[in-house]
């Protein structure tokens, strides 16, 4: 969207990290104790995350290395993050788009709308039984 992305990294390794790659806590709201860079390019932001990836696996240290980029993903997620039902909406052109976590996992779930006689909606169901995976 602008051009620049995130890098955050959390677990039991982070602190080890932080002081090894001067990161700093990224302080956004629903990730305590999550480090990394905020606003970086995005060349940079992905040197830096590789780095960090690296010493990760050659270490065999235990944490999360999350790349991201500034798109209608990052932003939703900033939302869902932050929001105590885990949920946050985007808009994508004309369309409102709502993303929430759920116990099923990532995947696509069918949604109904219930309209009455006006066609306006009165309810949204979304279906988890039989979703993919």
């Amino acid at each position: 969207m602008d051009g620049l992305a995130d890098v955050a990294f959390w677990g039991a390794a982070a602190e080890e990290a932080a002081v090894t790659f001067a990161a700093s806590e990224l302080g956004e709201p629903g990730e305590d104790g999550v480090r990394g860079w905020t606003g970086l390019a995005v060349a940079e932001a992905m040197e830096k995350a590789l780095a960090v990836q690296s010493w990760k696996e050659e270490t065999g240290r235990r944490m999360v290395v999350d790349f991201r980029p500034h798109s209608h993903h990052w932003q939703v997620m900033r939302q869902v993050r932050a929001s105590e039902v885990e949920a946050g909406t985007v808009d994508v052109g004309d369309a409102r788009l709502l993303c929430a976590m759920t116990s099923w996992g990532d995947g696509y779930f069918p949604v109904s709308a219930d309209l009455d006689a006006s066609g306006a909606v009165v309810a949204v169901r979304v279906s988890f039984s039989g979703a993919a995976e």
